[in-house]
């Protein structure tokens, strides 16, 4: 028999207003809180995933600055202020 996956549990303290948010939300889905969020949590995760990986694929296109190299001098511009 195989061994059910172990999950470990996340307490997130929200303010009371979003709670009803997206317990609203949720419900008129047909969804729980949890399934809710959930999904939100591997959505965002997934499109900060595909965002990276075009951020590394800009990087291979010739010509292309690096991100180090286009943030650097905006960096040194904040420290004079």
């Amino acid at each position: 028999m195989a061994e059910p996956a172990k999950r470990s549990r996340y307490f997130l303290d929200i303010d009371p207003e979003l709670r009803n948010r997206v317990k609203a939300v949720a419900a008129l889905q047909g969804k729980t809180m949890k399934q809710w969020l959930v999904e939100a949590i591997i959505k965002k995760l997934e499109e900060d995933i595909d965002a990276r990986e075009g951020l590394a694929t800009l990087g291979d296109v010739e010509g292309a600055p690096s991100l180090k190299g286009y943030l650097e001098p905006k960096r040194r511009g904040r420290r004079r202020l």
